[in-house]
């Protein structure tokens, strides 16, 4: 299945289940800061960013890896594909379960919590996006995920009232999510249509290998700066920090629908050259720069209305001076991100991409550990600064070629 739909089709589909989405850090995380309290919902955050960070491991950096060679597939190399990140996940997720359950109790000394931090761990990094997105079926799955977001939603607005009933519900709407996925990808595969095997698992590894460091190194920016920053942070200001970075994560997040459209038309552009698919995510670049600028814009100017309605127990200064720095990731991250996925669909420039986002995962941690960061502001110039740092790392890679770095065996 090469073909994919036109963008006008797709997009209404995929974007109805991103606005769902947004609403889960934007209604239900304010909810349940004012239903826990600043300590409680500290701890509550912690636990989420550990899940988020260990999920990266279990996702295995096939995101990258898969659907860069899936986009040209035929059927069978497809269905080699799909057994290769299925058995490599099988083995990545158990020892990411193992990593969350030590965090969990030394975390919490709870095995409850423990054992549900590894469910919402491996749940959230086992989804089919990567074949869906290669296969332009993102927008047929939109339904499915529209309709298990909507009633996830309603769940946690009803049920979830402490840190246990939360984490349930996320990771068994994540894993519902993961297997509904995963049969969409079984269904498609030719006869015999198995996904475990054993033989496969290896080259699975090495496969998602090559990009895991980057998916890692990607997910210290947002999960592993705060994660160790907890260590020494005070739980309100961890949960302040929290909140206002997953409001902006979640502007960020709601173009990760049309990325994961456009992405494989970049791909597909390299066929006619290098300058071809880089002119064409120049422009998605400048309209992302451009939303980002507004979105900014239209967010101070909405400010006052929105500290209105946010529950009772949430302080809209505090939140408000953290966001006043957090939100320029909007014009920068909006702009850059079609320019990386250039860089990504190259396959010239994976070392180069490989070495941005390592260079700031390492000096966005270090910076936290050696500055002592303490309040959330704090965190969040630092964060703002590795993602600066990432850009222009990068783009030396790019302007020097980096033919020392190349991974491409073509």
């Amino acid at each position: 299945m090469n073909t994919h739909p036109r963008l006008k089709h797709a997009l209404p589909a995929v974007y109805a289940v991103a606005a769902l989405r947004v609403l889960f850090p934007l209604a239900v995380l304010p909810l349940m800061a004012a239903r826990l309290g600043a300590d409680e919902f500290g701890r509550l955050s912690q636990l989420l960013l550990w899940a988020a960070l260990l999920s990266v491991l279990v996702e295995g950096g096939f995101l990258a890896a898969a659907t860069r060679h899936a986009v040209a597939a035929d059927a069978t190399q497809r269905a080699t594909l799909a057994r290769q990140v299925f058995s490599a996940r099988c083995v990545l997720s158990i020892c990411a379960a193992a990593l969350a359950a030590a965090i969990g109790l030394a975390t919490t000394d709870s095995w409850h919590e423990a054992a549900l931090l590894a469910l919402l761990a491996c749940a959230t990094g086992w989804p089919a996006t990567w074949y869906l997105q290669a296969t332009g079926q993102l927008h047929r799955f939109a339904l499915v995920e529209g309709v298990v977001h909507a009633a996830w939603l309603a769940l946690l607005f009803w049920l979830a009232h402490s840190v246990q009933s939360y984490l349930l519900l996320n990771g068994a709407a994540l894993a519902l999510l993961a297997v509904l996925g995963w049969r969409r990808v079984r269904a498609d595969l030719p006869p015999p249509a198995r996904l475990w095997s054993r033989a496969d698992c290896r080259q699975g590894l090495a496969l998602g290998g090559a990009m895991l460091p980057v998916s890692m190194a990607g997910a210290a920016y947002a999960y592993a700066l705060p994660a160790v920053a907890a260590i020494q942070m005070p739980r309100a200001e961890l949960g302040l920090y929290y909140l206002a970075d997953r409001w902006v994560r979640a502007l960020l997040m709601a173009s990760d629908p049309l990325a994961q459209l456009v992405y494989p038309r970049i791909v597909q552009r390299f066929q006619r050259g290098a300058r071809a698919a880089l002119a064409y995510a120049a422009r998605w670049a400048a309209a992302g720069l451009l939303a980002g600028a507004l979105a900014l814009a239209a967010g101070w100017a909405l400010w006052p209305q929105i500290a209105l309605h946010l529950p009772a127990g949430v302080d809209a200064a505090a939140l408000a001076a953290v966001l006043g720095v957090s939100a320029c990731l909007l014009p920068l991250l909006l702009g850059w991100k079609p320019i990386g996925l250039w860089m990504l669909g190259s396959a010239r420039f994976d070392g180069a991409y490989r070495a941005c986002m390592v260079a700031g995962a390492v000096a966005g941690v270090a910076a936290v550990m050696l500055l002592q960061v303490q309040q959330a502001r704090s965190l969040a110039w630092v964060a703002l600064a590795v993602e600066g740092l990432v850009i222009v790392v990068a783009l030396v890679g790019i302007a020097r070629g980096v033919p020392w770095a190349s991974t491409s065996t073509t």
